[in-house]
């Protein structure tokens, strides 16, 4: 787990919010992973790789370097906080075919990443329902922590009786305005019972905080948005 010195370090360069969530200390990071010192744990949510690939099927003028990109990342963030166990909170792979399309030295260095750790979660989600054998670590429809569940998708019956999750899947980005400044990023969202990861994936787009979509999910609640924006990460 990271040490204190280099914590205080990341907190004062604002890369790094520290929150309370249903009774849980975690870390909201500026790379937008998730880490969960109780559990040493670091989440990390719709990577989409081989979006790139998919995409310059259909004539996308796109350049094919999102996964190792994303994998990249995924590396360097990983390493700041030398957590024991990763999830990848669904959506991981673009499509069924991803991992068929993905270079070779990217399958390579993916596996390699996650044989680095002492557990790998891949839970599922509605882009990639089945990871193939080809990439290493484990699999699951959803996780169970401190009575909280970590899923790609919103259990709604959950959310009627106001129980804690962490979910993917919206892709949420915000902006914000100061001293003559618009920042555009993305974002984390959460209420006290639910919490959104933004998405991690190179060429992910994404849904203001502002639509309609958020509604259901949050029922009028109060939300807190924390903007990611130029490796820094912002409460606001």
């Amino acid at each position: 787990m990271i040490s204190f010195e280099n914590l205080q370090a990341r907190l004062l360069a604002n890369q790094v919010i520290p929150i309370n969530y249903a009774g849980n200390k975690l870390l909201l990071d500026a790379s937008g992973a998730l880490v969960w010192p109780q559990h040493n744990m670091i989440i990390f949510s719709d990577l989409h790789l081989e979006k790139g690939s998919f995409l310059s099927q259909f004539a996308h003028p796109l350049p094919r370097f999102d996964s190792a990109d994303t994998i990249s990342r995924m590396a360097t963030t990983m390493a700041n906080y030398e957590c024991e166990h990763v999830v990848c909170l669904g959506d991981s792979l673009h499509d069924a075919n991803a991992a068929s399309r993905m270079q070779s030295q990217d399958l390579d260095s993916l596996n390699e990443l996650v044989n680095s750790c002492t557990k790998f979660t891949w839970v599922l989600g509605n882009h990639d329902p089945d990871i193939p054998l080809s990439i290493a670590g484990e699999r699951a429809e959803h996780i169970m922590l401190n009575d909280v569940l970590l899923a790609h998708e919103p259990d709604y019956a959950r959310l009627e009786n106001n129980q804690a999750q962490i979910i993917g899947h919206y892709h949420p980005k915000t902006s914000h305005s100061a001293a003559r400044r618009k920042m555009r990023g993305k974002c984390f969202l959460n209420s006290e019972s639910m919490l959104i990861m933004p998405a991690f994936g190179k060429y992910t787009g994404g849904l203001s905080d502002t639509s309609e979509a958020f509604t259901p999910l949050f029922k009028g609640k109060s939300v807190n948005a924390y903007l990611i924006y130029e490796q820094k990460i912002f409460q606001l």
